[in-house]
């Protein structure tokens, strides 16, 4: 791990996004999306995949600039399409929208489609946290996760997220996608040549494996907790591509690059306005109360402590602003690559 300065990465993130075409408020987006994600932890969601994004605009299947259409929008509902262009910025907008319906709505349910990867699942659902709202975000994906029984990809491995805010603590934040680990995790561990446990993948004849070269070759990823995360998986798919109308299961082109199509991925927010269940600050305290009891359970022989959801990524935020976001080798490879895709020098 390398750490980085968190302004530092900021700056160098936004220069490399303007350079390569991007409106400037969408290249903000994109920047605190990314480096937020790589502060919490989750360095398979952060700048690791900025040069992918490039890929995907030199190629002509991502638009760099593209303003997002309202399809259909009431007082507690709305549909919004990507129009082809970055998954970020359009769903941070799209929570934007869904935050401000939620100040006179007790639910709101927000759906995108002709997107693209919009990043980690649980920013969005921060955003409402933020916002004093219980929120839920997820977004489906091609197909990379195998249903229980089977040997082929069928479903997205589709990330699905939520958040709560408390007093005392920060928020409840809990994100995952429906394998056992994120692809961009193995991805990782590809390139640092490290095999992976038998239980996460199978290779393309449907055994289990423990190269994680295989997932550039046909690997297709297990469900975790068997068929609870196929279930799961089912479920955000319900919501992302069936409700949102966008692309469903192998319809969806993830990290497109073919000109003149989109990869017609389908995003899904929802937000609750605790005050109009009990009121927002007695909300906020019974999380509080609810966290409480959770840290007061005691810990197993060789743990220290209980965590809460979130909680360790709180600390790694704090860690991260004190000390520099701590980045492994394959993120800076990325990173440095996105950098000479548009003349910028890192300096790092």
């Amino acid at each position: 791990m390398k750490r980085i300065n968190v302004n530092l990465l900021k700056g160098k993130c936004h220069e490399i996004f303007t350079k390569a075409g991007i409106p400037e408020s969408d290249a903000s987006l994109l920047t605190d999306v990314l480096v937020t994600t790589d502060m919490r932890g989750v360095n398979s969601h952060g700048v690791m995949r900025s040069a992918s994004y490039l890929d995907c605009i030199k190629a002509g299947g991502i638009r760099a600039v593209a303003e997002p259409q309202v399809l259909s929008e009431t007082p507690a509902s709305l549909q919004v399409s990507a129009a082809g262009g970055l998954g970020i910025p359009v769903a941070c907008k799209t929570m934007r929208r869904v935050i401000e319906k939620c100040s006179a709505q007790a639910v709101v349910c927000a759906t995108v489609n002709h997107s693209d990867h919009y990043g980690a699942a649980g920013y969005y659902a921060m955003m409402g946290a933020e916002a004093g709202l219980l929120a839920f975000s997820m977004s489906n994906t091609c197909p990379l996760v195998v249903p229980t029984g089977g040997r082929a990809a069928t479903v997205g491995n589709n990330p699905f997220a939520y958040a709560a805010p408390g007093e005392r603590h920060h928020a409840v934040l809990f994100d995952v996608c429906m394998s056992k680990v994120a692809m961009g995790k193995i991805a990782i561990m590809a390139k640092d040549g490290k095999p992976i446990p038998p239980d996460w993948m199978l290779d393309r004849n449907g055994n289990p494996t423990t190269d994680a070269n295989d997932v550039f070759h046909g690997g297709v990823m297990l469900p975790f907790a068997e068929h609870k995360g196929y279930g799961f998986a089912v479920m955000v798919e319900l919501m992302t591509s069936v409700l949102a109308m966008s692309g469903m299961m192998d319809e969806v082109k993830s990290w497109n690059k073919v000109p003149g199509r989109d990869s017609n991925t389908g995003h899904c927010f929802v937000a609750i306005n605790p005050a109009f269940f009990g009121g927002i600050e007695r909300f906020k305290n019974r999380v509080d109360e609810m966290i409480d009891r959770l840290k007061a359970c005691p810990p197993a022989p060789g743990v220290q402590e209980v965590l809460y959801p979130g909680e360790l990524e709180e600390r790694r935020v704090a860690d991260a602003l004190a000390n520099g976001v701590p980045l492994p080798e394959a993120s800076l490879a990325e990173l440095s690559r996105a950098a000479e895709m548009t003349g910028v020098t890192l300096g790092f």
